[in-house]
């Protein structure tokens, strides 16, 4: 079976969105630091809100709307969103394949931050939702 997606820190600064259209589920958001909420659109860009979270204060101001985060509770691990097609940075891994930084860990081919222990962005794709 396949794990649930995790975005790792090479979408921060990036958020290019394709994921965004690709899930079936609606299950990746974006921070809006003015209202504290995690938004998942639709369509990325339509500004039709699918989903709303209230974002845990002290784990969204790690990053707050720097990168884009998936809600490991609404994820079927369906696994279109981190085909590598879809992120052009490669930062979207599944939570059982997320690289650890060791020799021999496995890394997109697109993943400019290889050798980078990957493993706290699951904890943070847990912690950023409040409710």
């Amino acid at each position: 079976m396949a794990g649930i997606a995790v975005i790792t820190e090479s979408c921060i600064g990036v958020k290019d969105r394709a994921c965004v259209d690709v899930c079936p589920v609606q299950c990746i958001y974006e921070f809006d630091p003015a209202t504290n909420r995690l938004n998942s659109e639709q369509m990325a860009g339509s500004g039709t809100i699918e989903n709303s979270h209230e974002a845990a204060a002290d784990a969204i101001a790690i990053f707050a709307d720097s990168m884009l985060y998936v809600n490991p509770d609404e994820c079927t691990s369906c696994t279109a969103c981190y085909q590598p097609d879809v992120c052009p940075v490669g930062a979207i891994y599944a939570d059982d394949h997320i690289p650890d930084g060791s020799a021999g860990a496995r890394y997109n081919a697109d993943d400019p931050n290889r050798g980078h222990d990957h493993r706290f962005f699951l904890e943070q794709s847990r912690a950023v939702f409040a409710d």
